[in-house]
């Protein structure tokens, strides 16, 4: 199969997303697919190259005020055209929920392979980036209206989680949809240690209890609610929270740091390896994320199946990976209080921190990306088929 991907971004832009498309890709070329990805070029000028046997075309990236390392791509849709009849790619699939997204309908086409898109966006994440004066509710009504009058234009939709599917199919979703899970390297992800393993001396870990949280540093990941929380978990006990990530809000949360007087509780350690945070997660307590609107979360994914238990926000699709009282606890996500005392129920009580972490097991054990991949496989392929068809019953 010729597969061809568009993304607003790639590593080594960090997401969520980057990493999934990632991922997908890199697999299905290992697989014996061509895989192109159309995204922005994070060096703003357009250019060509190749991951790991994936094609890479770099389009213009101009900056995004909202986030400063995710550059938006800009593709015209004769463009986009002129590539697609070069390349004539057997399905397009569509992993960007804005520029790009929209400006494949405006395609003049033809004949074209089938139009999938996933959808790793709810309409609550826009108003998280700007002060619309008490309006956010209109503004989160039009988001809406944007996103589905765009996916409702696909072939196909595709989920990572069940929730976020029925969320958009109560509100007018019309295209099938499948949910395939962002899965997680369990393989590499997993409680128990590698050989010579000592993370804490590598990367001067403070001491234990530590929590942990990982994600870009970004408004809509709440980060100053955990802070907050650190706060009273401090008044109590000796704790240790480590924040991995990069993003704009990072001198913000540096200063909140500052004035809650937790320079030496928590820890920003900016971008961290990789291949090194298998070994983080292992030496951390348990996971902690208040972010309002996860569509899955892959770090959570990842502290699931390290064996953590994990304190999250009651809100978006976390409640998949998240059981109350099960695996961890489920907080109001704008009380710190009550997250703070969630922290505090995990790290007073060891024992029943280790029965949520083998409950966190069960739950991220599901999510084998070896079964991503092989969903995906079966998807595209089915795609294909069904348009081969297609196109058989026209000629006869």
């Amino acid at each position: 199969m010729r597969i061809l991907m568009f993304s607003h971004g790639y590593q080594p832009t960090l997401s969520g997303v980057t990493v999934v498309v990632q991922k997908i890709a890199r697999s299905m070329v290992q697989r014996g697919h061509e895989v192109t990805v159309i995204t922005a070029s994070e060096k703003s000028l357009p250019y060509q190259a190749e991951d790991q046997g994936v094609q890479l075309k770099r389009v213009w990236g101009i900056p995004n005020p909202f986030w400063l390392e995710g550059p938006i791509p800009v593709i015209s849709p004769p463009a986009i055209r002129h590539f697609v009849d070069r390349y004539q790619p057997d399905i397009i699939h569509s992993h960007d929920n804005g520029p790009q997204s929209y400006l494949l309908l405006w395609v003049h086409w033809d004949t074209r392979p089938r139009l999938i898109s996933s959808c790793y966006t709810l309409p609550g994440f826009f108003t998280q980036y700007a002060n619309f004066g008490g309006l956010e509710h209109w503004v989160e009504r039009l988001m809406w209206k944007y996103y589905l009058n765009n996916l409702n234009k696909y072939d196909h939709v595709i989920f990572c989680t069940h929730s976020h599917q029925q969320d958009f199919v109560a509100h007018g979703l019309h295209p099938p949809t499948t949910v395939i899970s962002n899965g997680v390297n369990i393989q590499r992800y997993r409680p128990e240690k590698e050989p010579n393993e000592n993370i804490e001396k590598s990367y001067h870990l403070p001491p234990k209890p530590r929590i942990l949280s990982v994600g870009r540093l970004m408004k809509d990941k709440k980060l100053h609610l955990l802070i907050r929380a650190m706060r009273v978990v401090c008044d109590q006990r000796e704790a240790h929270l480590i924040i991995v990530g990069r993003g704009n809000e990072r001198s913000r949360l540096i200063a909140l740091i500052q004035q809650l007087n937790l320079e030496s509780n928590v820890h920003l350690l900016g971008y961290f390896p990789e291949p090194d945070l298998p070994a983080l997660y292992r030496s951390c307590d348990l996971f902690a994320i208040p972010s309002l609107v996860e569509v899955q979360s892959l770090p959570t994914l990842q502290a699931a199946v390290t064996g953590l238990p994990i304190v999250a926000a009651n809100s978006a699709a976390l409640p998949e990976l998240v059981k109350d009282g099960e695996n961890g606890y489920l907080v109001d996500p704008r009380n710190a209080r009550e997250l703070a005392d969630a922290i505090l129920r995990i790290l007073n009580d060891p024992d029943h921190a280790k029965q949520l972490g083998l409950a966190s097991m069960e739950i991220g054990g599901a999510h084998d990306e070896l079964l991503t991949i092989q969903a995906y496989e079966d998807f595209y392929r089915a795609m294909v088929e069904k348009t081969n068809q297609n196109i058989a019953v026209k000629g006869d």
